[in-house]
């Protein structure tokens, strides 16, 4: 399967999933323990996936009801002693690598702007995709159980989400009638936090417009420039609902994808014209949250059992009869989420 082609199936799954009104991010209870545990993550590095790929992950679990957000490749399975269950099939990935090495969830926050007929940095010049196929812990014999990350009081986490609030410097002015911000003032406005029904409600409320305060031209200078109703708001919206999302399960404080309603149709439309475009708004949504300086739980990675080397010379060689090639497991994964192909 091309790379073109790929993309055209993941974008799909999502606006399928859309078509029936169903949010493209699951709801997320502030303070309820599965909510920090809710990242798709790889045990064997212990950092959770990262742009669409997350999304490709939160997506696929949800169709699946997977309960374990514990995810790898069947080479990393061997890795730690454990094994991929015959006639499971992967979730379909993609790796973006610059020429320099850097990978584009990774890449630089804050790209300087370059004058109309200037070359962009050669690194940034031609990057290639990779793609690779990933397992659900649920899909595997022989690992331990998940761990868990410790939990947290409300008031350790509204003390964060002031914390990352204050650290920004954003300008915050209470008393407006609804949560918003202001590109040509450049301050956001909120009502005042006793008129929300909790104070998970008014900070992540909080954190979705510092998304948008984010994307300011003095900062990371997104196009801001679009009304309510626009193609440009839609896309804004796409990253800083994702971006809000990311910040609701490390902070603790939960999302709530209802108002994902308001821009369904709007969505839809980009993404059948634009298929990489929700991947290219979760890249931006992870910049947010590096940029605002989000602290990133980790796990403690999982011992491995097979050294690497060893792995490269005879794992191959022991995979079951499993049609390997990026298209058949492009196929077989999108298919059970509703894609013909």
């Amino acid at each position: 399967m091309k790379y073109s082609d790929l993309a055209q199936a993941q974008a799909q799954v999502l606006i399928d999933l859309m078509k029936e009104g169903k949010p493209f991010l699951p709801f997320l209870k502030p303070g309820d323990p599965s909510t920090i545990n809710g990242l798709p993550y790889n045990p064997t590095t212990g950092k959770a996936y990262r742009g669409g790929n997350r999304v490709m992950l939160w997506l696929a679990g949800m169709v699946n009801h997977y309960e374990d957000n514990r995810w790898m490749t069947y080479k990393q399975a061997l890795s730690v002693g454990a094994q991929v269950r015959k006639g499971e099939k992967g979730i379909p990935l993609r790796k973006v690598i610059f020429p320099n090495g850097q990978e584009a969830d990774n890449a630089t926050v804050v790209q300087p702007p370059h004058p109309k007929g200037a070359s962009v940095e050669p690194w940034m010049d031609k990057p290639r995709t990779f793609p690779f196929s990933v397992f659900n812990a649920e899909q595997i014999d022989g690992l331990p159980p998940p761990p868990k990350r410790p939990e947290s009081t409300p008031h350790e986490r509204h003390e964060r989400c002031e914390a990352l609030v204050k650290a920004s410097g954003a300008v915050v002015i209470h008393g407006a009638s609804s949560p918003h911000y202001a590109p040509r003032a450049d301050k956001i406005g909120m009502p005042y936090p006793e008129r929300f029904l909790e104070p998970a409600g008014y900070y992540a409320a909080l954190t979705h417009e510092l998304a948008h305060w984010s994307g300011h031209e003095s900062r990371l200078n997104r196009d801001l420039t679009g009304s309510f109703g626009s193609e440009s708001y839609a896309r804004e919206e796409m990253i800083a609902e994702t971006a809000s999302h990311i910040m609701g399960v490390e902070l603790g404080i939960g999302h709530d994808p209802t108002q994902h309603a308001a821009y369904i149709h709007h969505w839809m439309k980009i993404a059948k014209e634009d298929p990489n475009f929700f991947y290219t708004a979760a890249t931006a949504a992870e910049k947010v949250c590096d940029f605002l300086g989000l602290e990133r739980f980790t796990y403690e990675p999982l011992p491995q059992i097979l050294p690497p080397a060893e792995l490269a010379e005879g794992a191959l060689d022991r995979l079951p009869v499993l049609e390997t090639a990026v298209a058949v497991i492009a196929k077989a994964a999108l298919v059970p989420l509703g894609i013909a192909m």
